[in-house]
């Protein structure tokens, strides 16, 4: 399991086993592609109250680390396979972010069309939902759907 991104000396308050669901939808050129993933994954809570979902997703023989930070108005995507990515989702917002791939970095905006994020911290579950575009030179690369729910 990657490490959580940490700035300065935060602790782990809690570490609670969850069940986690991610459906993903990506249209690329009129063609889409749906994934669907079911794992066993970590909920995190540091002493400063930030949130962390973690699991590791397996495709076939590729295994591959993702953590999303989780807030009710900003989600954080990082993926840390062969290709490392790292996505900030926040309602109608773009961000410039890199995408690492083995033949170097390409850099990219993210826009969030829509984020709706339902968690319930005290039970550690939730759910949500973000739709977004992936753009490269102003060029659409393609339209992208995430459903993520996790409970303990």
């Amino acid at each position: 399991m990657e490490k959580i991104e940490q700035r300065g000396p935060m602790s782990i308050k809690s570490i609670v086993p969850v069940k986690v669901s991610l459906k993903t939808k990506m249209t690329q050129d009129g063609k889409s592609d749906h994934y669907h993933f079911e794992e066993d994954g970590q909920f995190v809570t540091l002493e400063n109250g930030q949130h962390y979902l973690r699991y590791v997703e397996h495709q076939g023989s590729q295994a591959t680390p993702v953590q999303f930070r989780l807030a009710p108005d900003e989600i954080h995507l990082v993926r840390s396979g062969a290709q490392k990515t790292h996505f900030r989702f926040a309602n109608g917002s773009e961000h410039l972010t890199h995408y690492q791939t083995e033949y170097g970095r390409i850099a990219l905006r993210v826009v969030t069309n829509r984020l709706d994020a339902d968690l319930n911290l005290a039970a550690i579950a939730g759910h949500v939902e973000i739709r977004y575009q992936l753009l490269m030179q102003d060029q659409l690369i393609g339209n992208y759907q995430i459903q993520l729910q996790f409970g303990a």
